[in-house]
């Protein structure tokens, strides 16, 4: 471990004594470019590092906090695919730092930082790692590439790091404190007010009417009741369920002037005791955020307190290939929310909502498909 230390301190020092010895540097736009690239490339670099480093803490020790040495095989997460994302990190790093400065002759030094990467690699790492590991090594250098500069695998490096396990206590569903508190107003700044228009939007496709009686799940702070009042009217009336604390007071604060809407403080997990009561139950982007064990709860007694031909209304994610989606689609769902989310996406909901007595579904995609109005009649 010391002999590799130093070695890439005389690499370090070698690209670094160059900037030294050449005043050459890039000028106008050539040096903005440069310090652009060298931002991008630096942060690249240090990720790399850092997800290799975190990876092999996590699994390639037989025992937690057996040292700073690995001492067991793994190709999980970044690992899956390059077998040396941490050498490829530490030999980007003088790159980018060089470019930040616009020192020509230091960045044409780095070339050779680079070159001097994959030598090491090839010859000081691969042997040892061949003495340690044995076949299970030499049949995983067949099949994963020393180094690769694909942003995937920077991402499936990510994603390894991040809780899977899909169970309640890892949902982000119920909301609390600060980003309960200012909810709505984080929302729209967060999607530059997109939010606001979609929701309105996809309430207007419900097709509500006057009079209608209408469940609100997860009714939050009762921005969904508001939009929805104006299609029930004054004979109309709307019941949220909700038990977060400051979603309650946002919600009791912007209906209050409002005699057809009302706060059922029940949980959507607990058996419910109006039985056909409403027209329509409406549930948005909160679904997802269960088990499935918890989703059929929340369905079944969607289905009780439904009318006989009445309406489970669920906005929320569709269903679709989260790695064939583009890169900002599988941040969201991966690394943003829960892992309960993914299970959702990837779930049969048409089918488990057949199960319980629902049919006659309808449904209205938006952003490609990638989110979806799923009306279900209880027949």
């Amino acid at each position: 471990m010391k002999l590799k230390a130093l070695f890439w301190i005389i690499v370090y020092l070698g690209v670094y004594s160059v900037s030294l010895l050449t005043d050459l540097k890039a000028a106008g736009v050539c040096k903005g470019i440069f310090w652009i690239l060298g931002v991008a490339l630096t942060l690249y670099a240090l990720a790399l590092a850092a997800v290799s480093g975190r990876t092999l803490k996590l699994y390639a020790h037989k025992e937690p906090k057996s040292g700073f040495v690995p001492d067991k095989f793994t190709n999980i997460g970044i690992y899956s695919c390059m077998r040396h994302p941490m050498h490829l990190g530490i030999g980007l790093l003088p790159l980018g730092i060089s470019l930040i400065y616009g020192n020509v002759g230091a960045v044409l030094a780095s070339g050779w930082a680079l070159a001097a990467a994959f030598w090491f690699v090839l010859a000081v790492e691969e042997p040892e790692l061949i003495t340690n590991y044995g076949s299970e090594y030499i049949d995983y250098m067949s099949k994963t590439p020393p180094l690769n500069f694909n942003l995937r695998c920077l991402e499936n490096g990510l994603y390894a790091l991040k809780s899977k396990e899909p169970i309640q206590e890892n949902s982000k569903v119920e909301v609390k404190g600060f980003e309960a508190k200012y909810y709505d107003r984080l929302m729209d700044i967060i999607t530059l007010g997109w939010y606001r228009k979609f929701i309105k939007e996809a309430i207007g496709d419900i097709e509500l009417f006057k009079g209608a009686k209408v469940a609100d799940f997860g009714a939050g702070t009762g921005r969904n009741a508001l939009l929805m009042h104006p299609y029930i009217g004054s004979k109309g009336e709307i019941v949220g369920y909700e038990i977060g604390k400051e979603m309650k007071e946002q919600f009791l604060q912007k209906t209050k002037y409002f005699k057809n809407i009302h706060l059922a403080e029940k949980s959507i997990l607990e058996p419910l005791n109006e039985d056909e009561r409403f027209d329509f139950v409406f549930i948005s982007f909160v679904l997802h955020g269960f088990t499935p064990q918890n989703r059929e709860k929340i369905i079944k007694n969607a289905y009780k307190i439904l009318k006989r031909g009445g309406k489970f209304v669920i906005l929320d994610y569709g269903s679709f290939d989260i790695d064939s989606a583009s890169f900002i689609y599988r941040f969201g769902i991966k690394f943003m929310e829960c892992p309960l989310a993914e299970q959702f996406i990837n779930s049969d909901l048409e089918g488990i909502l057949k199960e319980h007595g629902f049919g006659e579904f309808e449904q209205k995609l938006y952003l490609g498909g990638k989110i979806r109005l799923l009306s279900a009649k209880k027949v």
